[in-house]
């Protein structure tokens, strides 16, 4: 276990309510939105948690949605189940479901949650799963990196050809925060730090992500999502990385349902490229959306039509009318 734990003064350590699964794992959730809303499972990025759900809050209260967000296994307060598949997540999403009571429900799969939804739209019924959406998701590790930036191809050829040095980097990362007090640092002097570091165009991000940046309430809900991430160690992000450069267990050409594709133009972490694919595979099964966005200002600045979208494809809004 890595020392690159949170502490429970710097961000959320409790969950809004926890599921025991049949094999006895627990599952954790956070709740956000209109309460009696439609349902949404929202399958957070890689890495992040269950708290990145506060980012579409207000949007999803003022749209009519009820947005769960699920700490994957092993992730913030999920119980670790070692060799996972992205269908077994699949389950768990159905289980949750159960324990909520919901009959039906959407799922959107924001970055490194892409593969999770894609694994609902193969595994569970239409009529229980009405709508899904990926948004800047990453698809099956045989499409090309072409347009990944080159850190981001390092880390998948990593994963894929030499997981031990991946492995060996990432618990030299920790041990080097933990000298750095990182891990005792508040969420706020974190934010400090990256702020300055923007203003100086130091990070190297994008202009667009670096206005997204530029705001506190984002980036402290941002930076609250990757350290609750590892609030288990870094062997939870060892085995996203795994997972995310395994095959998926299926071919998209068996997903027999309407899968919504959003993609950011000028995205260099999960490039256009990569849904623009997706879309080729789903065939008529997918709705492609590029946007002129980059892939953190596509998660924060477009969430409004992708809510939107995803609710009028689950049949909601046209539900709620017939009831008024």
């Amino acid at each position: 276990m890595s020392s690159f734990t949170t502490s429970s003064t710097s961000n959320k350590s409790v969950a809004d309510g926890t599921c025991t699964l049949d094999d006895g794992r627990r599952i954790a959730y956070d709740i956000c939105g209109a309460k009696n809303g439609h349902p949404v499972f929202h399958l957070h990025g890689w890495p992040g948690a269950r708290t990145e759900v506060s980012l579409f809050a207000v949007q999803a209260a003022e749209l009519g949605a009820r947005i769960i967000a699920i700490d994957r296994p092993g992730i913030g307060l999920s119980t670790p189940q070692p060799r996972r598949t992205v269908l077994d997540h699949a389950l768990d999403i159905r289980q949750v479901a159960k324990h909520l009571g919901l009959k039906e429900y959407s799922v959107m799969g924001v970055s490194g949650g892409g593969q999770y939804a894609l694994a609902c739209a193969f595994m569970i019924s239409p009529e229980e799963l009405r709508s899904v959406a990926l948004v800047c998701g990453q698809g099956p590790v045989e499409i090309s990196l072409r347009g990944m930036k080159f850190g981001n191809q390092i880390v998948v050829r990593g994963f894929q050809y030499c997981p031990s040095f991946i492995r060996l980097l990432m618990h030299g990362v920790s041990w080097t925060l933990k000298l750095l007090n990182m891990d005792r640092m508040s969420n706020e002097s974190i934010l400090q730090r990256v702020q300055t570091l923007n203003r100086w165009n130091l990070l190297g991000v994008p202009e667009m992500d670096r206005k997204v940046m530029a705001d506190p309430d984002t980036m402290l809900a941002v930076i609250t999502s990757v350290r609750e991430h590892f609030r288990q160690g870094v062997d939870g992000c060892l085995e996203e990385g795994r997972i995310t450069t395994s095959h998926l267990g299926f071919d998209l050409r068996d997903v027999k349902r309407n899968v919504r594709l959003w993609y950011g133009r000028e995205d260099t972490d999960v490039p256009a490229a990569i849904g623009e694919e997706i879309a080729r595979q789903l065939g008529e099964n997918s709705t492609l959306r590029l946007e002129d966005a980059t892939h953190l200002s596509l998660v924060v600045d477009h969430q409004r039509p992708i809510l939107e979208d995803l609710l009028d494809a689950a049949g909601y809004r046209r539900i709620a009318m017939a009831e008024d």
